[in-house]
C-alpha cells in the first residue's frame, strides 16, 4: 500500500477536510457530548469540553507525526463540521483498513454517512493502494449497517458477543468491501455494472435519447469546471472533472446499451479507425485532409 497524505475531498455536499481547532465547539456539542452519537461506540460521551480539547489536539499531533486519515465531515455551505470519519487498522499484507466515524443526529437519515464514505472508500483505492475495507456494528446499530450497504459493502458474519456497552453484551455485524479499483475492469464489465442502476420504466426509445441528452449534458459540466478554472481564476477541481467524466462514461455505457452494443465493441471500433487514420500515429496532414 502507498500511504499518501491525507488530503482534503470534496463530494457534491461535503468537505471532507483535517479537523481544526476552530472545530471545538461544533465537535463538542455536534458529536463528541451526544449521548445518542456515542450510544454505539466504544467510548463514553464528553463530560466536559475539555475532553474534547483533548481529542483535538491529539488529532492535530497525528497529523503531524502522518498516517493519519481523519477528516472532519463538514458543510459545504458554511465549513462547519457535522461529523468525523477515520480510516483505520491498516493490515499491509491483506491490503485492507477499517473505518469508525461519528454523524451528528442533525444530520442523520439524509445521506451525509454514505456520500462521505463512498468519497474516502475512492480516495482509499486510488491514492492509498487499499483492495478491500472491513468494518462491523454492535448489532442494535442497524442503521450504521444500512449505511454501509449503501456504500456497497456487504454483510459477510456475526461475531458473537464481541461488544460490551453499559453492562451489556452485543454481537457485532461484520461487512466488507473489495474495492473495484482495485481489480481490473473491463469495458464490458463497467456496462454491466453500471446499467443496474438504470431505470427500468424506461422503453428503449426512452434510454437511448435519456443516453445522448445526458452525454450532452455531463460534457457541459466538464466544459463548466474547466472554464471556471480558464476565465474566472478558480483552482481547476480535478476531483469534480473526474466525477463528470465518470457520469459521461455512464450515459455512454446507457448508449451504448440502447443499441445493444457491447461498450468494448464501440471502444475497439475507434481504435479501428484511428488506426487507418493515423497509421503512423498523429500527423497534421492527416488531420487536415482526412
Amino acid at each position: 500500500m502507498n500511504f499518501a497524505p491525507i488530503r482534503e475531498l470534496q463530494t457534491e455536499r461535503l468537505s471532507l477536510r483535517q479537523i481544526r481547532f476552530e472545530d471545538l465547539y461544533d465537535y463538542y456539542e455536534r458529536i463528541g457530548s451526544d449521548g445518542e452519537v456515542t450510544k454505539y461506540l466504544n467510548f463514553e460521551p464528553h463530560q466536559d469540553i475539555s475532553e474534547t480539547i483533548a481529542s483535538i489536539e491529539r488529532t492535530l499531533e497525528r497529523y503531524e507525526e502522518g498516517g493519519c486519515y481523519r477528516w472532519a465531515i463538514a458543510l459545504k455551505e458554511d465549513d462547519s463540521l457535522i461529523g468525523v470519519f477515520e480510516l483505520l487498522r491498516f493490515d499491509e499484507e491483506e491490503e485492507s483498513c477499517s473505518f469508525a466515524y461519528m454523524l451528528g443526529k442533525a444530520w442523520w437519515n439524509q445521506g451525509y454517512a454514505t456520500e462521505a464514505m463512498k468519497e474516502i472508500f475512492r480516495f482509499a483505492a486510488e491514492e492509498l493502494g487499499v483492495k478491500k475495507i472491513v468494518a462491523d456494528h454492535m448489532a442494535p446499530n442497524a442503521a450504521s449497517g444500512a449505511v454501509m450497504r449503501k456504500a456497497g459493502m456487504v454483510c459477510v458474519g456475526v461475531i458473537p458477543g464481541k461488544y460490551e456497552k453499559h453492562g451489556q453484551i452485543h454481537d457485532a455485524v461484520c461487512y466488507e468491501v473489495v474495492l473495484a479499483s482495485a481489480e481490473p475492469l473491463t469495458a464490458n464489465e463497467y456496462q454491466r455494472r453500471a446499467m443496474t442502476t438504470l431505470n427500468p420504466a424506461l422503453s428503449e426509445k426512452d434510454v437511448l435519447l435519456n443516453g445522448v441528452m445526458g452525454l450532452c449534458g455531463e460534457a457541459g459540466e466538464c466544459i463548466d469546471i474547466v472554464k471556471k478554472h480558464l476565465h474566472q481564476g478558480h483552482e481547476l477541481d480535478k476531483a469534480r472533472l473526474a466525477r463528470e467524466l465518470g457520469d459521461v462514461a455512464w450515459y455512454l455505457a446507457e448508449t451504448a446499451q440502447a443499441l445493444g452494443i457491447p461498450l468494448e465493441d464501440i471502444l475497439r471500433g475507434n481504435l479501428d479507425k484511428l488506426k487507418k487514420r493515423y497509421p503512423q500515429g498523429f500527423e497534421t496532414a492527416r488531420s487536415v485532409n482526412r
